[in-house]
């Protein structure tokens, strides 16, 4: 009896501690997969807004056609 109750309690133990870890866990995912999307967005916008200057990618290519 004193074997059962003591893997009970343990079980408990181990449920109580996995539930208070899940929770901040949880939490801290959220908040890096919020920072993600935001990051992802902010950097669409800045790709769709017209920079100043030539496209530096079609510039590259006329330099090296020059020499």
């Amino acid at each position: 009896m004193s074997s059962v109750l003591t893997i009970v309690v343990i079980l408990v133990a181990l449920l109580i501690g996995l539930a208070l870890a899940y929770v901040p866990m949880r939490l801290l995912l959220e908040s890096m997969a919020r920072n993600i999307k935001q990051f992802i967005e902010r950097q669409r916008e800045r790709r769709q807004t017209p920079r100043e200057g030539p496209d530096r990618r079609t510039l590259e290519k006329t330099l090296e056609e020059k020499p």
